[in-house]
């Protein structure tokens, strides 16, 4: 009896340990950076440029390996000094497509939208959500252009929140007073609307 206890304690110690570590990596953070850390902090990580609270960073020191595709050139996001998106820009199609397979097998089929269809910018967005990560991938159908992102979501709603904010106070277009073509336009519909 001893022994089958002990047996089934070791097998599930022994399960507990080999779960999935890419899986265990977005979940606290990518790889070994956890999703919140202040970048500036973090040894090797050098600020490129600030957009209103989100600051960009890079790091020549690191290097990861997904799908067996070394990638090197990322940048890093924070919000508020803290880490939250991981970018990479993918240079060729084939590179693309083995991601994409390689993310569908991990975490399933993703969430497909496309934007400004028959247009010569289309763009198509796959998205995988993982815990609290959220993972895309972009790319516009008549460019050079693909992309890999990792967001940590409550952070990144935040950001959201706060740049829809600050579009909205820097954009606003005054309604009234209205210029003189605009009077007349309302004169005129306004006109058109009494029976």
């Amino acid at each position: 009896m001893r022994t089958s206890i002990y047996l089934f304690l070791i097998t599930a110690v022994f399960l507990m340990n080999t779960g999935d570590p890419a899986a265990a990596d977005l979940k606290d953070g990518f790889f070994d950076i956890t999703w919140g850390a202040n970048l500036s902090e973090l040894d090797g990580f050098k600020k490129i440029s600030e957009n209103l609270n989100v600051a960009y960073f890079v790091s020549d020191r690191r290097a990861y390996k997904i799908a067996d595709i070394k990638i090197s050139d990322v940048v890093y996001g924070s919000f508020e000094n803290q880490f939250f998106a991981v970018y990479v820009n993918i240079e060729a199609i084939d590179v693309f497509a083995q991601l994409r397979r390689y993310i569908n097998h991990k975490y399933g089929l993703p969430k497909i939208k496309i934007t400004k269809m028959q247009e010569a910018d289309q763009q198509t967005v796959y998205q995988w959500n993982y815990e609290k990560t959220k993972i895309k991938l972009k790319i516009y159908e008549n460019r050079d252009n693909m992309k890999m992102a990792f967001y940590y979501t409550p952070l990144s709603a935040q950001v959201n929140e706060t740049q829809m904010e600050t579009f909205q106070e820097t954009h606003k277009k005054p309604i009234f007073p209205l210029d003189k073509t605009q009077m007349q336009q309302a004169e005129q519909l306004r006109d058109l609307m009494q029976f």
